[in-house]
């Protein structure tokens, strides 16, 4: 999710556009939201699509189609315009994290939850098949986990099951559309040939097999290898749990008529029981950090209003950004106009120096004493003030950004920035080697804290909290920061590192995949990357 910036549309039909969720081959996704305050994933289509005839035709009855589909499992249809400039859909916004971001950041699923996650999905068909449809990209990114259960999400390829006339839109591949994705797909999909609701049936089975292992059961080193698997391969379902394994082999027949149809799937797993929180806790921690966000981009902020305490006499802070509720772009802090004096960073009380910090001199420090100044160059925003203050001010997004990891590739599609009540936070994602068999990823965070209007209470902020989150931890001196320490990682991490700079907080993840040993690969390899970050914002 990131802003949008000045230059792009804000408003879509009668929906004022906020921020975009994601973008692929047919458009983007925005989060709009309707004059009665509601909130819509608003699909807009590229401009280059809006010319083809053909196109539009099939978005008209995509929308038809995803009309018709309701129920308490699916993202339902809001308003739509086939006709327009540039044709789009709102259906409504779902809070929850995907499946597959799940997955990422927490694991796999326990048993019982992936059981609930079965009923929600094979719910869900039932409604999607009995109005003559096949939603032919079922995946997890298109399963929603949200507080209450399952949505499933995104009918941009669904396709009646009967064409008039017997025809099927044969061009779909020629303007930009993409037709599943491998890991999830049916041998008769992968083979393109006649599909039936049992192919979304070998779909649901592939996404619980990961839900339960973190592992596509068709894994392979490439696109045509992973087909390769799904057409002729045996699944590898060895991890997943016996109560549960027979029903995944049943859904993964190769033979479309061997496979359950999702009323029998339901008649298998039977009923599970009611329960206030049906996700684990990690989940539920998603779905309220999603909330967070939204509500930061909204201009909500949560608790009391910080009390400002003017500074010593003499002295010129500047006011913190504060979130506007008219657009998201508003809610950026804007960049602080460079001042006449400029330095090149923080300086330490030369008197005494910390361990980690930059020893950079009795000068400059006689200079710090007195001047306050802001780095002219890059977009940080980096102060000048004394030791006790809080260096850093503003937060720039991942594309607005110095930073840069060379052999790596950025996947600008998971940037994350929002303003938080106490402060900006901006993630990069990064990571080497072919998307089918990474060999090496990175996860940046930058987390800042704003100050309230005392000196150095930003950082004394940052410091409590970081002392709070370092429990555990394994701490290390470093030669940059104020103090940094190792900390847990989840399923797809080898390595965190935390590092503290003043106001300012950065977090490096990495993972160099199967057979790495943290301490020889990951940790110098994450200790480079948190150096390069943090430099990046003076």
């Amino acid at each position: 999710m990131k802003p949008l910036d000045d230059s792009e549309v804000t408003r879509v039909g009668p929906y004022r556009l906020l921020a975009e969720l994601g973008h692929g081959g047919m458009g983007r996704v925005l989060l709009g939201a309707a004059h009665d305050g509601r909130l819509a994933a608003v699909k807009l289509v590229h401009a280059r699509f809006a010319t083809d005839g053909d196109f539009r035709a099939r978005f008209r009855r995509e929308v038809a189609a995803s009309r018709r589909v309701s129920g308490a499992y699916t993202a339902a249809v809001m308003d739509a315009d086939a006709d327009a400039e540039l044709p789009w859909l709102a259906s409504v916004f779902v809070i929850g994290p995907s499946l597959g971001s799940v997955v990422r950041e927490a694991g796999p699923l326990p048993e019982s939850a992936v059981r609930r996650l079965a009923l929600g999905l094979a719910t869900a068909l039932v409604e999607i098949h009995r109005v003559g449809l096949i939603h032919r990209d079922l995946k997890p990114e298109n399963v929603l986990l949200a507080e209450d259960g399952v949505r499933v999400i995104d009918f941009g390829i669904a396709r009646a099951a009967e064409h008039p006339g017997g025809a099927e839109p044969t061009r779909l591949t020629q303007t930009g559309w993409v037709i599943g994705s491998p890991p999830f797909m049916s041998p008769e999909q992968a083979e393109s040939r006649e599909l039936t609701p049992a192919s979304d049936v070998f779909s649901l089975g592939a996404i619980l097999a990961l839900a339960l292992t973190g592992e596509s059961p068709f894994a392979g080193t490439s696109t045509f290898g992973i087909l390769s698997n799904v057409v002729h391969g045996v699944p590898d379902l060895g991890r997943v749990p016996v109560g549960l394994r027979g029903i995944v082999e049943e859904c993964l027949a190769k033979d479309p008529a061997a496979r359950p149809t999702p009323a029998r799937l339901i008649e298998l797993l039977g009923p599970v029981a009611p329960a206030a929180r049906v996700w684990p806790p990690a989940v539920h921690a998603m779905v309220a950090e999603q909330r967070s966000r939204i509500g930061a981009l909204l201009g909500e902020a949560p608790g009391r209003e910080p009390t400002v305490v003017e500074p010593p006499s003499g002295t010129r802070l500047p006011a913190p950004p504060a979130p506007a509720p008219e657009t998201v772009r508003d809610a950026v802090p804007a960049p602080v106009p460079a001042a006449t004096v400029t330095a090149p960073a923080r300086v330490p009380a030369p008197d005494a120096p910390t361990p980690g910090r930059r020893r950079l001199g009795r000068t400059l420090g006689l200079v710090a004493a007195g001047l306050l100044a802001v780095a002219g160059t890059g977009v940080g925003g980096y102060f000048l003030l004394r030791p006790d203050d809080d260096p850093y001010r503003t937060l720039p997004t991942c594309a607005e950004s110095s930073f840069r990891l060379a052999s790596y590739e950025w996947e600008t599609e998971r940037d994350f920035s929002v303003v938080r009540a106490d402060g900006p936070e901006t993630r990069c994602f990064w990571a080497e080697g072919p998307q089918d068999k990474r060999t090496r990823t990175a996860e940046i965070w930058w987390t800042l804290k704003l100050p309230t209007g005392t000196r150095g209470e930003a950082t004394d902020r940052q410091r409590a909290d970081f002392a709070q989150r370092s429990t555990g931890g394994r701490p290390v001196d470093l030669a940059f920061g104020d103090e940094a320490y190792w900390g847990e990682t989840s399923a797809y991490e080898d390595c965190s590192l935390h590092v503290r700079d003043g106001n300012l907080v950065v977090r490096a993840a990495v993972s160099f995949g199967e057979g790495a040993d943290p301490a020889k690969d990951c940790e110098p390899e994450a200790t480079r990357i948190a150096e390069t970050a943090l430099a990046s914002l003076r």
